[in-house]
């Protein structure tokens, strides 16, 4: 592909990104727009890189981007941020750290995936905290957090600059959602979360 049809694709994604990660902070249902195009952007772009999990990751990106317009619109006790106990933390983590190892071993064996191990762990742990996203739980902003920091490292390996910046962005929006969120879970419960 041309590198200026690439870097415009790239940049547009990252544009998109932050405008869904900013209206999902902001519950704002139209991110789930926003994100479903990215994504879209994100399955292409990866897959010339030769990282199958984050490309992968992207088709998830669009599949959640729908079930999150969807979800998000219904008018329920649904639309409440939520809390989940350690427990499914302790369970998730480890699993997560499990399924990344697996993941890359196939990608090495059968796809001659490129950086595998980080390509797997960032897959894994952003498709828990998209859907941690879509369920309306808080700690998604925390799984968030640590996918990013890790992706910042696998991006700058790929030479993505454009997604060095984006997952650079997302640490500092995640940290806002993660504020913002427990504001209004505070003035949904009348209790401080930590998680």
């Amino acid at each position: 592909m041309n590198p200026l049809t690439l870097s415009f694709l790239e940049w547009t994604a990252v544009v998109l990104n932050v405008g869904f990660t900013i209206c999902i902070a902001y519950e704002k249902r139209i991110g789930w727009v926003l994100g479903f195009i990215a994504g879209v952007i994100g399955v292409g772009l990866y897959a010339l890189a030769n990282t199958w999990a984050m490309s992968a990751l992207n088709g998830y990106y669009v599949v959640m981007a729908v079930y999150g317009w969807w979800s998000w619109g219904r008018s329920s006790e649904d639309g409440k941020i939520r809390t989940q106990r350690w427990l499914f933390h302790a369970l998730v983590i480890p699993l997560g750290l499990l399924l990344s190892y697996g993941i890359s071993v196939f990608l090495v064996e059968y796809l001659d995936g490129s950086f595998p191990l980080l390509d797997a762990f960032v897959t894994v742990f952003s498709f828990a905290a998209t859907w941690m996203m879509a369920r309306k739980l808080i700690a998604n902003w925390l799984y968030f957090m640590v996918a990013d920091s890790v992706a910042i490292y696998l991006n700058w390996r790929i030479g993505y600059q454009g997604y060095v910046l984006l997952n650079a962005i997302y640490l500092v929006l995640s940290l806002i959602g993660f504020i913002k969120w427990n504001r209004m879970l505070v003035r949904q419960q009348g209790t401080v979360v930590s998680a």
